[in-house]
């Protein structure tokens, strides 16, 4: 086969033009420290990339929801954990009203108090998280708690037993609400508690505040108590299950940094090499072509 000069002058172009690719993408890679620009580069590492980036958003997405969750739990334990103030001081109440020698005057004073501890805690009953109402279940956009006359005669419930959950890890579901049914009308209703324990006071039926009405406030305050309790536990387990999103984050980031981010050190050794294949090729060039074309050339 016979080799021209036109096919001389082809070859030594294709090659410098080829090393002058090396170093743009060589070059670029200094400039954005990035060994992957586009697809073509390492389509396999641009995959990687792509499942490493969804998992980094998922984990945000998860550790977003725990906040969330944790920030619900907080304000229902701050809740209930103002439920059981109140609890505590009518029982207190309770006690000295059931003291034999304390005359019907400073009862009724007594059942006065009671009636404000009563109103508080319809209060508390409604209290709102980020513009929503704690323990109205799904009924997150209306006042769960109503109370009936002046002073109260009952408190009326007109939320529903739903149960909110957050999803805070692949197939990991927490429940994040405690209903209001299950806190202020389980194993006592609370309500009716204060609302007999006011009543009997006026009435001065000391039988029925020591061995009732008491009992009753017990039994409130522990149902209360057992729910801060789960509460607590979902707290602790959130911030346990907060670490760990945080040190998949950092290892997603990691993965991420060592499949995109250039080695510079390298990119800067290959660039040196393939500068001095350049002009190694220009200098080939110049004895192999005619030299009125090499001066062309460049």
């Amino acid at each position: 086969m016979r080799v021209t000069n036109r096919m001389l002058v082809d070859n030594f172009l294709a090659n410098i033009t080829n090393n002058l690719r090396h170093m743009e993408r060589l070059e670029q890679q200094m400039a954005t420290g990035r060994r992957i620009s586009r697809p073509s580069d390492d389509p396999v590492g641009v995959v990687s990339s792509l499942r490493l980036r969804s998992n980094l958003m998922e984990t945000a997405k998860y550790d977003e929801n725990a906040d969330e969750a944790n920030s619900w739990l907080e304000a229902s334990d701050t809740a209930l954990g103002n439920v059981t103030l109140i609890l505590q001081k009518a029982r207190e109440l309770a006690v000295r009203g059931a003291t034999e020698s304390m005359s019907q005057q400073s009862r009724d004073a007594v059942a006065k108090e009671v009636n404000q501890l009563l109103e508080q805690l319809v209060d508390m009953a409604n209290s709102v998280h980020d513009g929503r109402y704690i323990f109205g279940g799904y009924q997150t956009t209306s006042a769960p708690f109503t109370a009936v006359g002046s002073p109260a005669t009952a408190v009326i419930y007109s939320g529903d037993s739903g149960i909110l959950n957050r999803e805070i890890g692949v197939g990991i579901t927490l429940s994040i609400n405690v209903t209001g049914a299950q806190v202020f009308s389980g194993a006592s209703n609370i309500f009716d508690s204060l609302i007999m324990l006011r009543d009997n006071l006026i009435a001065g039926n000391t039988a029925a505040i020591s061995t009732g009405d008491i009992n009753n406030l017990d039994r409130s305050i522990d149902n209360v108590l057992a729910y801060r309790a789960e509460i607590g536990a979902k707290i602790n387990r959130l911030e346990l299950h907060k670490e760990r999103l945080g040190d998949m984050r950092v290892n997603f980031t990691k993965l991420l940094s060592a499949n995109e981010d250039a080695d510079m050190a390298e990119v800067i050794m290959n660039l040196q090499i393939q500068e001095n294949v350049y002009r190694a090729s220009l200098s080939t060039g110049a004895r192999i072509i005619q030299p009125t074309l090499v001066d062309f050339l460049r």
